[in-house]
């Protein structure tokens, strides 16, 4: 008989679709702050690989390109190194938004053990390339649709690893959930635009606090919209804990 059970951790889709899902951000900016104070290693070290990948990405492309100023490439050239550089870090930014969802169940896990559990996956890098189209799409129409469906289609990769559902499924719910919420989530997207514009006026030294808190932040906002299903193993109490729970991403 098998002793392990999932638990439902904070909200759900269906709760949220009927609009029962209560974001007070102040109180969950807080709370995940509050997480950044202790669990902001694993962010940081993934983002600073990603950071590195993407330099050798443009390095490689400028090579094979022959370019020596992306503002001014041909608009073939600037997709097909969005399209590169997305296949490659699709698996990094992954894992980033699965260890913010970790920290806001309690868990600490090191980003090389999420980045394995997620790497191996495919259809990781598919999502990942049909959400650029899609929001590429947006904005050959125009401005607003574009920006409309890069928030909209925010949480489509947390969805698909978290809950295992299938890449239409999880572009669909994410936007859904977003049409109810949008005016919660399009003010935590616009102050984290202005958090990351703003850390570039410190040669990017406040980086160390907002990129931790931003994935922070999206992992509880992910917990309270979408929830997320937590392994319980029941043991004996050792060390005064009388179980514990495992995020299972």
């Amino acid at each position: 008989m098998e002793h392990n059970k999932y638990d439902n951790v904070g909200g759900s889709i269906e709760n949220s679709l009927q609009g029962k899902a209560n974001l007070d951000m102040t109180a969950l900016a807080k709370e995940a702050w509050n997480i950044s104070q202790t669990r902001k290693g694993s962010l940081l070290q993934g983002s600073l690989l990603i950071f590195g990948v993407v330099l050798l990405c443009i390095a490689i492309l400028e090579q094979i390109f022959d370019v020596q100023d992306w503002a001014v490439a041909p608009p073939n050239v600037q997709l097909a190194l969005q399209i590169v550089v997305t296949v490659i870090t699709a698996p990094l930014v992954a894992a980033m938004f699965m260890t913010g969802i970790s920290h806001s169940v309690g868990e600490r896990p090191a980003f090389s053990k999420v980045l394995r559990r997620i790497i191996n996956s495919a259809l990781v890098i598919f999502i990942a390339v049909l959400i650029l189209v899609i929001v590429y799409l947006g904005f050959a129409l125009f401005l607003l649709p574009g920006l409309y469906l890069g928030l909209a289609t925010g949480f489509s990769m947390m969805l698909y690893v978290e809950k295992q559902l299938p890449p239409s499924q999880a572009i669909l719910q994410s936007i859904r959930v977003f049409n109810r919420y949008w005016l919660h989530l399009s003010i935590f997207y616009m102050a984290a635009f202005m958090m990351f514009i703003a850390g570039m006026f410190t040669f990017g030294l406040a980086y160390i606090w907002i990129i931790p808190f931003y994935f922070n932040l999206k992992g509880v906002l992910y917990r309270e919209l979408f929830g997320i299903q937590v392994k319980r193993q029941d043991t004996e109490v050792i060390n005064e804990k009388e179980s514990d729970s495992v995020f299972d991403a």
